[in-house]
């Protein structure tokens, strides 16, 4: 997927990218006759795999199975601590290694989610 204009994403190869995110260095950039590429970043296989849990989350289910197929990890065993704690306040249901969010927990996703982030990303 390759993104055009201001501040637009691309993925390619397993690489993230983002464009300037100001019109004046976007345009510089592309009079210069380089790639007006503001950040890039190329995850491990555990981020993808963050990412992509974090994805799921937002849409407000995810089911384990997927994961231990595409990624060789079990949801369960490696998050216990975070399952336990949404489902404790209330904002996440599990049943046979799957994972729905409550109402009040699609409400705050954004903000429950970083019970998953690797502790470098954590705020």
């Amino acid at each position: 997927m390759i993104g055009l204009g201001v501040a637009s994403f691309s993925h390619i190869g397993g690489t993230h990218f983002q464009n300037e995110h100001d019109f004046g260095p976007y345009i510089a950039r592309l009079h210069e006759g380089t790639l007006p590429i503001y950040r890039a970043l190329t995850p491990t296989p555990e981020e993808r795999m963050i990412r992509e849990l974090i994805l799921q989350m937002k849409l407000g289910h995810v089911h384990g199975a997927y994961f231990q197929s595409k990624f060789g990890v079990d949801l369960q065993q490696r998050f216990a601590v975070s399952w336990k704690h949404l489902q404790d306040q209330g904002f996440l249901a599990s049943h046979a290694n799957s994972y729905l969010l409550t109402r009040a927990g699609l409400l705050q996703v954004d903000r429950l989610l970083q019970e998953f982030f690797l502790p470098q990303h954590r705020s």
